[in-house]
C-alpha cells in the first residue's frame, strides 16, 4: 500500500513541476495567449474647403486624386481619403502561418446642413485589394493570405464624392465614416 501511495505521490510531483515548467518558461512573459483583432482610423476623409455658387462636387479617390466640378478648392485643409488599417495578433499562435478572412462593412452616413449649405457623400471608392466600390451597408469579404509573422495587418483608403447643394452661407461639412470590421476565420 505505501508503494502505491509513493508512486501517486511522484506522479503528481512530476505533473506539477511539468505544469510549472509549462507556465513559468513555456511562453514568454509578455506573450497574448489569445488572438486580439483591431480595426482602426487612421484618418478621416476629408474634403478640406472649397467655395461654391450654386453647388457641384468635389470626388477624391482612394489614391489621393481629386476632381472638382462647380466647386473651386481654398488653400487650408487638405483633401485626403479615409485610411483604416486591421490588425490582427495571432496571441500564442503566432508562429503559425494564417490565413485570415476578414468582413468589411461601411456604416451608411448622414447627410449634413449648416450655415444654408448642405452635403450627402456618394459614389464611394477603396482600394482595399479584390474591390474597387463599397456601398453602404455593403459587407466585404477580404483575405489576407500568408499570415506568416506574429502582427499581420492591412491598411485600405476609402474615398468618395461629397454632393453640395447651397441657399448662400457657408459652413463646415462633417461626416463621419464608420467601417465595421469582423474576423469570421482565422485558419491554421
Amino acid at each position: 500500500m505505501k508503494a502505491l501511495a509513493r508512486s501517486s505521490l511522484g506522479s503528481w510531483r512530476h505533473r506539477l513541476a511539468a505544469i510549472l515548467f509549462a507556465v513559468c518558461w513555456g511562453a514568454p512573459a509578455h506573450a497574448q495567449l489569445t488572438p486580439t483583432f483591431t480595426a482602426s482610423a487612421n484618418q478621416p476623409l476629408q474634403y478640406g474647403k472649397v467655395v461654391t455658387s450654386g453647388g457641384g462636387s468635389i470626388t477624391i479617390s482612394p489614391d489621393g486624386a481629386i476632381s472638382e466640378n462647380g466647386v473651386v478648392p481654398v488653400s487650408g485643409l487638405s483633401s485626403t481619403p479615409a485610411e483604416y488599417t486591421l490588425t490582427y495578433n495571432k496571441g500564442l499562435t503566432g508562429l503559425l502561418t494564417t490565413e485570415l478572412i476578414i468582413q468589411i462593412t461601411l456604416v451608411a452616413p448622414s447627410g449634413a446642413n449648416t450655415g444654408g449649405i448642405s452635403g450627402t457623400l456618394s459614389g464611394f471608392t477603396t482600394d482595399l485589394p479584390g474591390y474597387s466600390q463599397i456601398q453602404p451597408g455593403q459587407t466585404l469579404t477580404y483575405t489576407l493570405y500568408n499570415c506568416f509573422t506574429p502582427t499581420c495587418t492591412v491598411t485600405f483608403h476609402i474615398g468618395g464624392t461629397l454632393n453640395i447643394a447651397t441657399s448662400g452661407g457657408g459652413g463646415t461639412l462633417t461626416f463621419p465614416l464608420v467601417v465595421m470590421a469582423t474576423v469570421t476565420q482565422a485558419l491554421l
